[in-house]
């Protein structure tokens, strides 16, 4: 009987503790804001902007490396994510931002495929290897 009772209470523990699969959210159109980059998560400074891209229809980017607006063009198939050339802003950045701004760059030209689960969009490099975190929010 105490199996029993020991039992029934881990089950109806495990289906409270459970969370409903998030669905994916799609690559297009949706607010992408950096949550880590080179394995470091990021931090906005006061009055700064925060890391984001947006990916819209006919394969045009735009967003911010968290000191300089950016805008170009990107390709993409079912696993592959390309960023084209980008144009951006030249503003001078202090540090810490400076370093921030220039491995966000770094990180969309190394990006080769890209991954979501969720709200997360993850960026690889031709390797493999995570480069960047980002976290879908509501277009801004």
């Amino acid at each position: 009987m105490k199996f029993l009772f020991t039992l029934a209470l881990f089950l109806s523990l495990s289906a409270c503790s459970s969370t409903p699969s998030m669905p994916d959210e799609p690559l297009l159109d949706r607010y992408w804001r950096a949550i880590e980059i080179e394995g470091k998560p990021v931090t906005v400074l006061n009055n700064r902007a925060e890391p984001h891209l947006v990916l819209a229809a006919e394969n045009r980017t735009h967003g911010s490396d968290g000191c300089n607006r950016f805008n170009g063009s990107y390709e993409t198939t079912a696993q592959t994510l390309r960023f084209g050339r980008l144009a951006s802003t030249m503003m001078a950045c202090i540090p810490p931002v400076d370093l921030m701004s220039r491995e966000f760059n770094a990180v969309l030209i190394a990006t080769n495929a890209c991954r979501i689960q969720g709200k997360q969009l993850t960026l690889l490099d031709g390797e493999g290897r995570v480069r960047m975190r980002l976290e879908a929010t509501a277009l801004k």
